[in-house]
């Protein structure tokens, strides 16, 4: 739970406390239902609680009940509550988080200037820490960043050293956002002086020798653990954040993707459920006006960040125009191009679930491989990936064979991939010199891998054919699409797929089963659920922390990193695939 509402709470309990004893007072069941996730219905019963109670009491539950507000994802309520409160009735602990909470929710509804007015002139010590957060906050979003430094630089001595170093990465998130003043900065304050130059470096892209001058210079400097980033070709920096601090969904509510986006939200919403009370809110617009318009309606919603869109081609066109707020998109552009700052692509791209089959045989020490993939885009994608991954790790393709999507016999195919014509032949010509070979053909001997490029329908019939023909012992991998078949049909293949589908035991497993009522019954809409769902985390990290290049992120959709693309591509583990009621190969294995 966020600091700010759990503290809140704790209030709200031991207001309770004092209090008569009554069966349930209104705070009593405000608390409960706060508990409960019900904010709305909890900032209705603690302003019952302020109208039943006098002094400073009745001030207190009216500030409860704006945090809840807040809370609910409804900043527009609370300016109107607080007015009800006179200046003069407050002491000085309510006045300052009353103006605290306006900043707050002015600034989610994209006032920066109004929450520039609404904060006090300074805090005492229990609100420092957050007062001085949401200044930074709001100074940053007002373009100011060496103010907004300042703010974060002060914010430093009152922190644990855990939270310092979270403080830290909030703030060269901010200055990667944020203008950045032109030439030196005379600040007064060295810390702040060298952050604002370090983001210059950042911003410029300069050469080591001026990393490392500025290193000299500031030896001790917090931002020196941003160095390894910095350094990294290519590492992305989030664009101007221009809106609020909430989120929004970009996505086709009509139309042939409509129910691939039906299941991207339900994930999205409930990440934003478990997140708890102090998450950015998400709202949904829909594209069927067009990307502009959907991203006008974002910013008009109050979003500092948008996550979306889904087609390959809006988000080609989205990188192709200059973009209005950091974007988290959930597709990726054509190879080759790399997304323009700020924009982070993001997918279930099956390339990872190819890279991942190579990375896992590879460990096997399976390093000769034969591939079979269907024709076309999707198929020379994987094939390619799968390649690739294997030759970087020693390994080698020694042959490679395609097939129409529409094909049910591959028996032609896969016995010219699998060497079985010259067996049968080698066969022919012993028992001609009247020596008797064995009956059956049997595959080249100097595989050790086969990569199957094909999605269900097809691998439901490779897999069989494969072991018809003797091949069934070889390592054989698919990609998770290949999965949806069903492990009765596809028993004893190996496929790289997302935890949220293959963990059957541990923390995954135990979400799945809280959130049992909201996953989708199909693999394809299961793998799009914990697309959503991973989606909005990375926002949240995003907007909190920033995405540094190399570093990995666990997900429900893999382990997550931004590589040298700039684009978060999932790193995921394989399984192979259990048959209910397991038989021998046909082929007489």
């Amino acid at each position: 739970m966020n600091t700010a509402f759990h503290r809140a709470a704790l209030l709200a309990l031991l207001l309770h406390t004092a209090l008569p004893a009554m069966a349930e007072s209104p705070a009593a069941a405000a608390q409960a239902a706060a508990a409960r996730g019900e904010y709305r219905e909890a900032s209705r019963l603690y302003q019952d609680a302020a109208r039943q109670t006098k002094g400073g009491l009745a001030a207190d539950y009216s500030l409860l009940a704006a945090e809840s507000l807040l809370a609910a994802g409804e900043p527009a309520g609370v300016d109107p509550l607080l007015q009800k409160l006179p200046p003069a009735s407050l002491d000085n602990r309510q006045f300052q988080r009353a103006g605290l909470l306006r900043a707050r929710a002015r600034l989610q509804l994209g006032d920066a200037s109004g929450a520039l007015q609404a904060l006090p002139a300074s805090f005492d010590a229990p609100l420092a820490v957050e007062g001085l957060a949401v200044r930074a906050q709001v100074q940053f979003a007002l373009g100011d960043a060496v103010a907004g430094t300042a703010s974060r630089v002060a914010r430093d001595p009152l922190l644990s050293p855990e939270a310092r170093e979270a403080n830290w990465q909030a703030l060269w998130t901010e200055l990667g956002r944020a203008p950045l003043p032109e030439g030196s900065v005379n600040s007064g304050n060295t810390l702040v002086s060298g952050w604002i130059e370090l983001a210059q470096l950042a911003r410029g892209g300069a050469p080591l020798v001026a990393v490392e001058a500025w290193r000299a210079s500031h030896p001790d400097h917090p931002g020196v653990s941003q160095l390894p980033a910095l350094l990294l070709p290519d590492s992305p920096a989030p664009a101007p954040l221009v809106g609020g601090r909430d989120f929004a969904l970009l996505l086709p509510l009509s139309g042939p993707l409509a129910s691939a986006a039906q299941a991207v939200r339900a994930g999205a919403e409930a990440a934003r459920q478990q997140a708890g009370p102090q998450a950015p809110a998400l709202s949904v617009q829909d594209l069927a006006p067009g990307l502009e318009a959907a991203q006008q309606a974002a910013i008009t919603a109050g979003a500092g960040l948008l996550i979306g869109p889904l087609r390959k081609e809006d988000v080609a066109a989205l990188a192709a125009s200059p973009l209005r707020l950091p974007t988290l998109a959930l597709n990726y552009l054509d190879a080759g191009r790399s997304p323009p700052t700020g924009l982070t692509p993001f997918g279930l791209a099956p390339e990872d679930e190819a890279r991942a089959a190579a990375e896992d045989a590879a460990n096997a020490g399976q390093l000769r491989a034969l591939i079979f993939s269907q024709q076309g885009d999707w198929g020379e994608r994987v094939a390619q990936a799968f390649r690739s991954q294997l030759e970087a790790r020693g390994g080698r393709v020694l042959a490679e064979a395609r097939f129409a999507p529409a094909t049910v016999d591959f028996s032609t195919s896969l016995k010219q991939l699998l060497a079985l014509d010259a067996s049968e032949q080698r066969g022919k010509q012993l028992a001609n010199i009247g020596i008797r070979a064995e009956a059956a053909a049997r595959p080249r001997g100097d595989v050790d891998v086969i990569f199957i490029g094909a999605r269900a329908a097809q691998a439901k019939l490779i897999w069989p054919q494969l072991r018809y023909f003797r091949a069934g012992r070889i390592a054989t991998y698919a990609p998770a699409a290949a999965a949806d078949a069903g492990p009765a049909d596809l028993g004893g293949l190996r496929v790289c797929d997302a935890p949220w589908r293959l963990d059957t035991t541990g923390p995954l497993a135990d979400l799945r089963g809280t959130l049992a009522t909201v996953n989708p019954r199909s693999p394809d809409a299961q793998r799009l659920f914990a697309l959503g769902y991973d989606a909005y985390n990375l926002a949240r990290r995003m907007q909190s922390e920033g995405l540094a290049p190399g570093n990995a992120v666990p997900g429900l959709t893999g382990e997550l990193v931004i590589e040298a693309d700039a684009a978060l591509h999932r790193r995921l583990s394989c399984t192979t695939l259990v048959a209910p009621n397991p038989v021998s190969d046909e082929g007489g294995e």
